[in-house]
């Protein structure tokens, strides 16, 4: 029943901006947690990667 509630809901949104490394460990993140938890089974996720290299200067 849960499947069939979550591919009616609307998707889940995550915007990951950052430089890649921080961004793919991120991503990495997200898709453990996903993963484990049942009640995301089935549901529709939509993820914008921006992705920024540090300039020089910036902390």
């Amino acid at each position: 029943m849960t499947y069939l509630i979550n591919r009616l809901r609307f998707p889940l949104r995550v915007q990951l901006v950052g430089p890649a490394d921080q961004t793919a460990a991120a991503l990495r993140g997200l898709a453990e947690l996903i993963r484990r938890r049942r009640d995301m089974h089935g549901r529709r996720i939509r993820i914008d990667l921006t992705i920024r290299e540090k300039r020089e200067g910036d902390q």
